[in-house]
């Protein structure tokens, strides 16, 4: 028996369904928003260590944005790290370990640079 032609497929088959394409879509949304949060983490730390290192570091002011500036970074990194991990279907235990390093170590360069 000689086949006519190719076998046919169901128009189905040849596309990939609605719910994979939202899903692909909500993930690569997760992802840029992640990236997004890590970038203001960055910026709220230079923000602070640049506080630190002003001729006015001491005052009660100065101290109050940088201690403000260091929570809001470690939260958006924490934000950030855990949404690119829901990004990429994984559990964000390992976001809180780093969002929780990246705390402390800030908050010892900005202690040190206080000292000077």
């Amino acid at each position: 028996m000689i086949a006519d032609g190719p076998p046919q497929r169901s128009p189905r088959a040849e596309r990939p369904s609605g719910g994979h394409l939202l899903a692909a879509r909500l993930r690569a949304r997760a992802a840029r928003g992640g990236l997004v949060k890590l970038a203001f983490g960055t910026v709220f730390l230079i923000g602070a260590l640049a506080h630190a290192l002003s001729p006015a570091r001491h005052d009660k002011v100065s101290l109050l944005w940088m201690t403000l500036l260091l929570i809001m970074s470690t939260l958006n990194v924490g934000a950030g790290l855990r949404s690119m991990a829901r990004a990429r279907r994984r559990r964000g235990r390992a976001a809180l370990a780093v969002a929780t390093a990246w705390g402390l170590s800030a908050l010892v360069v900005v202690g040190l640079l206080l000292r000077r």
